[in-house]
């Protein structure tokens, strides 16, 4: 299985892959329920307010990462909702050089979701910059370490 969890640049995109010790549909949900989403957005020590949030192409999740004794602004835009399979969603950054569009599929694999997130910036150089600023691939791989750390959590109290 750890062919699957992986992490690549080609340029302006970055994609990330990890097996997920769970249903597909539990992972959906945690992608996509407010509740579950505070529990591990963001990378190791921050934490997520979540404003509003509502899962329909063209409409936001608009929150607060905390961390660095900093807030930070995040507003997503949802492009395409296909349940369960595909979330697709347009980021906006402080300045429009840094917005960038997701894509995350989510995928059945011998009983496990494997989780495919791209993300695709205006340029490569731009990806430098914020990893300058903010570690922002690591910042990513983080994110998805929670994730998968918050899911193994559910998987255990499950009855």
């Amino acid at each position: 299985m750890e062919k699957y969890n992986t992490f690549k640049q080609e340029e302006n995109i970055l994609i990330h892959t990890k097996i997920l010790d769970a249903p597909r549909d539990l992972v959906w949900e945690v992608w996509t329920t407010p509740a579950h989403l505070k529990e591990w957005w963001g990378p190791d020590g921050f934490s997520l307010t979540i404003k509003s949030m509502n899962v329909e192409p063209g409409k936001i999740l608009d929150s607060i990462m905390h961390g660095w004794g900093q807030d930070f602004d995040n507003k997503i835009e949802y492009v395409e909702v296909i349940k369960p399979s595909l979330l697709s969603y347009k980021y906006f950054g402080e300045s429009e050089d840094y917005n960038f569009t997701v894509s995350i599929l989510f995928e059945e694999v011998e009983e496990k979701t494997l989780l495919t997130m791209k993300s695709i910036f205006k340029s490569k150089a731009i990806i430098e910059e914020l990893n300058r600023k903010v570690n922002a691939v690591e910042g990513a791989k983080q994110t998805l370490d929670r994730l998968e750390n918050y899911i193994k959590i559910l998987e255990s109290n499950k009855p």
